[in-house]
């Protein structure tokens, strides 16, 4: 449980990492490389996820989230806010109520700006990403507000660093 909980200060490791990156810029690559590794190989097997059918429909769940997010917001000129409504609204009627939290995770995801995603692909891999995470995270801090948003932007940093751009 302990490893559970130190993968929700993702997104401050990747803040710090962005921030000690200028000092170090040749071995940047290797560093993502490494925080992505961990995320997909090592922190899995250490928090000994139960049951590994429920990543795919989880990551997918998250992506599907993330695509109707960020078309509805950045391609109908609905705004972030109301595209997430609306994407978890709909969600709300449809799935299940475990589903439903995956893809407001995925809305939180796709409620990023054009600038740092600027084709729908990377809003795919953010939105598998998260819900990857979402697996791995899935026990832990239940109940305490903000968790969606930390692994929403857990899953956006670590998709615009390792595929470029950056903070």
């Amino acid at each position: 449980m302990l490893c559970q909980h130190a993968l929700i200060l993702l997104p401050l490791f990747v803040a710090t990492l962005e921030l000690a990156i200028p000092f170090f810029p040749k071995t940047s690559g290797l560093i993502y490389l490494s925080l992505v590794t961990f995320i997909f190989i090592v922190a899995p097997k250490r928090c000994a996820i139960g049951d590994w059918r429920k990543i795919l429909p989880s990551a997918l769940i998250s992506a599907l989230g993330a695509v109707a997010t960020f078309a509805l917001a950045n391609h109908l000129d609905l705004g972030p806010l109301v595209a997430s409504a609306i994407v978890g609204l709909v969600g709300t009627f449809f799935l299940a109520e475990d589903d439903q939290l995956k893809i407001y995770l995925g809305a939180f995801v796709g409620m990023t700006s054009v600038a740092r995603f600027p084709s729908l692909g990377l809003v795919v891999v953010a939105g598998l990403v998260g819900g990857v995470l979402w697996q791995v995270l899935n026990e832990t801090w239940n109940g305490v507000g903000g968790r969606l948003g930390t692994i929403a932007a857990a899953a956006v940093l670590v998709v615009v660093l390792t595929l470029g751009g950056g903070l």
